[in-house]
């Protein structure tokens, strides 16, 4: 009886430990070798950090033209399987954790956003889609549009954001 449910047992312990040796082991691991590679782009130590600021302003439309003001980044629309580490690429345009457009080049339409206020995130990335890392983490930039219901519409720079 004892042996039975050992037998029936053991297969379900040794899996539970190794996931446990995984779940605890993998971030010790990763941890040591920096972020992954297949992920982030890390520019080399003697490159310039890109910088990245957005501006954003209404169209007669209503709609918004978003402008990415980027040093030492070119945009292009050549995509590649595996990027060399230079600043050469496009953004992703990011609003409440989606990813709503990629810009190829500085400036761009965004689609219609319903009225309140948006967190509009720019992300640079490679040729390849991996993020750009520089010393202080992702190479990003973010504008608060705030779209009143109506016709009246502002924008609010990230350094002066308030969502409430």
């Amino acid at each position: 009886m004892m042996r039975s449910l050992i037998t029936r047992t053991a297969p379900a312990a040794f899996v539970s430990v190794l996931l446990l040796t995984l779940a605890l082991g993998a971030p010790v691991i990763n941890a040591a070798s920096g972020a992954p590679r297949s992920v982030f782009l890390h520019l080399p130590e003697d490159a310039p950090v890109p910088e990245l600021s957005l501006r954003a302003e209404q169209l007669p439309s209503g709609r918004w033209r978003l402008y990415l003001d980027a040093t030492a980044f070119r945009f292009t629309d050549i995509c590649v399987t595996d990027a060399d580490a230079i600043p050469v690429g496009h953004a992703h345009i990011i609003v409440a954790g989606q990813k709503i457009a990629s810009a190829f080049q500085p400036v761009i339409d965004l689609p219609d956003l319903p009225p309140g206020a948006h967190v509009v995130t720019a992300i640079l990335r490679g040729q390849d889609h991996r993020a750009f890392l520089g010393p202080d983490g992702l190479l990003k930039a973010e504008i608060v549009v705030r779209i009143e219901s109506g016709s009246q519409r502002s924008f609010i720079n990230a350094k002066e954001r308030d969502l409430s």
